[in-house]
């Protein structure tokens, strides 16, 4: 069999790359989509005779995607093996630039993949992609011929609110990422009944989906996973757990994290001396405060973290994440099967008690990416999902809570950024960070050993939008979220700088950490 439009993508471009089926396929085009869980044994050969026989290979791009070209070892990677045979074989390559990217330089890829970098094509937008695939018809992009009689009459939608794999028949339909934005669409050439099953990456739960589509009818399929519950049914907790200590280590199955106690006491934060000279007018007057002892987190919340507790992950960055060894235990990784890692949470419950002796044998989460591209409305399903399953009452910190914590609290010595006046000893930011977020903990801690307070991701706080100089209580769906990120300049990861965004905001730079609050 052949086709006449060949798409290549790499595993986190499979939304675009899945979309532009659909809508090529429903247009009347003969086209190939394959899913990355199906390249194994000889299935190289019949790609490449895929690509061979294709008018138009359709190559999506957005960063990271070209990553082992970096690396070297370009030849062991399927994408840059896929657009290499399409180049040699003189395909008609129509390139999708995602999120801004940017072609690369043809001096960073190989011989085989220079002439990529002479490919162009309209601009592409996400929103407009009819429009999008209009203008490749009216300009000749696209050589292929629509076949009206190829035409599926009938599509399925599917959507989880948890990663999961589709199977229908035993054989792979999708991967899909949990809350994602767009479904996963599966043309179908028939009307009739289906059964899929659909098996949760997470938990390793099974369900058996049955349902019936008629012709030319878009039938969406809702696949719903209950969240985890860690604890035996029937038990009772009558009581928070206690915390104390000068550190508290949370323990989720293998997976464990530090809190860390902050004093409290007073403190005078917002554009005060050190600060002086950057200051924005949002961070005047500066001012005193007062707070108890609290426990923050060592690190910002990490993807592997997110992971386990909301069962999906949208990082922008995720790739990075993916690309961890996976064969170390502890700490446990993304992708392993977390049933049997439930089933030991009540015995295991929270890992109090810890002696110095003990420390060495721990494995904090230093070394994962930090989990971005989430809205205020997500940390807080995460922070009743973290409080559930552990038994502790966790929080986002207020920003009053989250300056006291970066500037040291009562251990500060008044530095600029978080542990010190030079920004490269403890940031990832626009100069350093090469367009991207870093695993926590490489850079240096400040006073009270905490990592990443500068730099990296931003970090959402609970606390509404408001102005210092106005004594009121703050209210509305805008919230103060601090700490700078990998793409910002100097003087926006500074320890007072503030910046407000509504609670649906998202960005590749945009975290959180969380705090325990002592009652």
């Amino acid at each position: 069999m052949t086709y006449d439009i060949f798409i290549s993508y790499k595993r986190k471009s499979l939304a675009t790359a899945n979309n532009l089926y659909y809508r090529l396929t429903t247009r009347g085009y003969s086209t190939f989509f394959d899913l990355d869980e199906m390249k194994k044994d000889n299935f190289d050969v019949q790609l490449l005779h895929y690509i061979e026989n294709a008018k138009d290979v359709f190559v999506i791009l957005e960063e990271g995607s070209l990553e082992a070209c970096k690396t070297g070892k370009w030849e062991e990677d399927w994408f840059c093996k896929e657009i290499a045979h399409a180049l040699k074989n003189k395909r008609n390559i129509i390139p999708i630039l995602l999120e801004g990217y940017q072609m690369p330089n043809a001096e960073i890829l190989p011989n085989e993949l220079k002439e990529l970098t002479l490919k162009n094509a309209p601009e592409f937008s996400f929103s407009y992609f009819e429009e999008y695939l209009n203008k490749l018809v009216e300009k000749g992009y696209i050589t292929s011929e629509a076949q009206t009689v190829n035409k599926a009459t009938s599509v399925f939608k599917f959507y989880s609110n948890e990663n999961c794999l589709v199977l229908k028949e035993g054989k792979l339909v999708c991967s899909l990422e949990g809350m994602a934005d767009e479904p996963f669409y599966l043309p179908v050439p028939r009307k009739g009944d289906y059964r899929f099953k659909c098996i949760n990456s997470i938990t390793a739960e099974v369900q058996i989906l049955k349902d019936h589509i008629d012709a030319d009818e878009e039938k969406d399929v809702d696949i719903k996973w209950a969240e985890h519950k860690p604890f035996i049914p029937d038990q009772e907790w009558p009581e928070l757990t206690k915390i104390s200590g000068e550190n508290y280590i949370v323990s989720l199955g293998n997976i464990r994290f530090k809190m860390i106690r902050v004093e409290g006491g007073s403190l005078e934060i917002g554009a005060t001396k050190e600060q002086e000279g950057c200051a924005e007018n949002n961070e005047y007057p500066p001012h005193i405060i007062t707070l108890p002892t609290f426990y923050i987190a060592q690190f910002p919340v990490t993807q592997n973290i997110w992971e386990l507790v909301m069962g999906y992950n949208k990082s922008h960055f995720k790739y990075k994440e993916d690309k961890l060894p996976k064969n170390q235990t502890p700490p446990y990784y993304v992708g392993s099967n977390i049933m049997n890692i439930m089933k030991m949470l009540p015995s295991m419950g929270v890992m109090a008690g810890i002696t110095p002796e003990m420390m060495h044998n721990i494995d904090f989460d230093k070394g994962h990416f930090p989990v971005e591209s989430i809205t205020h409305d997500e940390t807080i399903e995460f922070v009743r999902r973290l409080s559930k399953m552990t038994n502790i009452q966790f929080s986002l910190p207020t920003e009053d809570e989250w300056e006291y914590a970066a500037r040291g609290g009562q251990k500060s010595k008044h530095y600029r950024f978080a542990g010190s006046d030079n920004i490269e000893d403890v940031a990832w930011y626009r100069d350093n960070a090469n367009q991207s977020t870093h695993p926590v903990g490489e850079k240096l801690p400040n006073e009270l050993d905490l990592y990443d307070m500068c730099g990296n991701v931003w970090e959402w706080t609970e606390t509404p939008a408001h102005s210092y100089s106005i004594d009121v209580k703050p209210e509305g769906n805008c919230f103060i979220r601090r700490g700078g990120s990998w793409w910002h300049k100097e003087k926006n990861c500074r320890v007072s700088r503030r910046h407000a965004s509504d609670h649906t905001k998202k960005t590749s730079g945009l975290g959180l950490r969380v705090i325990i609050r002592i009652k």
